[in-house]
């Protein structure tokens, strides 16, 4: 991990992912960002998340994983088991992780509200962290008051523009109204949206590149499967349509 600094200052504080074909076909996400993934149940979200966060770390910065999806330790054997190792980087302290058990909560919009100013605070205290990953916002916004939700989104807006840190959030598409959401996705720097597709006899991945800033367009889609030797492996044109 010597060289990870070097990596940090060569590539101006993008994020690669290190897995080159999702790295050629997508580019790196410029560092500082607002990154929002959205999609359905088990179309990848997760996955994608963890393979940015593997690449943040590779890349120079630290990072701070909230999970609602898993525990600590599923989480680091889960990115183990796709090849992404990050067990010494969580010993250095170099990627923190937290668990929010968010289903055995009774929600309501007060819970929510408080919720979503704790975890603002949390950001904004911890000036040591580089980038933050929130999998997922579904039952925090699914029970949050409008004005809350865009409270929240206006203070991670200014995380971003003004202490420089990139913001990585997944999000089910059912968890906002779509008037919200399409105000949502306005202030993001990097929008990813993505779906499950049966191509031939199997299920694969897509994800469709909305919006990156400082790519030279948007509407990139690439294929891919969970593969556990390589991750995101992500499929050839062909083979997708197959």
């Amino acid at each position: 991990m010597e060289g990870d600094e070097e990596v940090l200052k060569e590539e101006e504080k993008a994020i690669r992912t290190f897995n080159p074909e999702l790295d050629r076909k997508v580019g790196p996400v410029p560092a500082p960002c607002l990154c929002l993934i959205e999609g359905a149940n088990d179309s990848g979200k997760s996955v994608v998340a963890a393979q940015y966060c593997y690449g943040a770390l590779r890349s120079g910065f630290s990072v701070h994983y909230v999970t609602t999806e898993t525990s600590v330790k599923g989480l680091i054997n889960g990115m183990r088991n796709l090849s992404w190792d990050v067990t010494e980087y969580f010993i250095l302290g170099r990627l923190r992780i937290n668990e929010l058990h968010v289903k055995t909560l009774d929600w309501n919009p007060v819970l929510s509200s408080v919720i979503l100013r704790v975890i603002i605070t949390f950001m904004r205290r911890n000036n040591g962290v580089n980038v933050f990953i929130i999998d997922s916002l579904t039952y925090l916004l699914t029970h949050a008051e409008q004005r809350d939700i865009l409270n929240f989104f206006t203070q991670v807006r200014n995380l971003v523009d003004e202490n420089g840190k990139t913001i990585i959030l997944t999000i089910h598409q059912y968890a906002v109204d779509q008037d919200l959401f399409l105000r949502l996705r306005s202030i993001a720097d990097a929008h990813f949206v993505l779906s499950v597709k049966e191509m031939g006899e199997k299920l694969v991945r897509v994800m469709q590149v909305m919006k990156l800033k400082g790519a030279s367009k948007g509407g990139l889609t690439v294929t891919f499967e969970v593969d556990q030797a390589f991750g995101v492996k992500v499929l050839p044109f062909s083979q997708a349509k197959a």
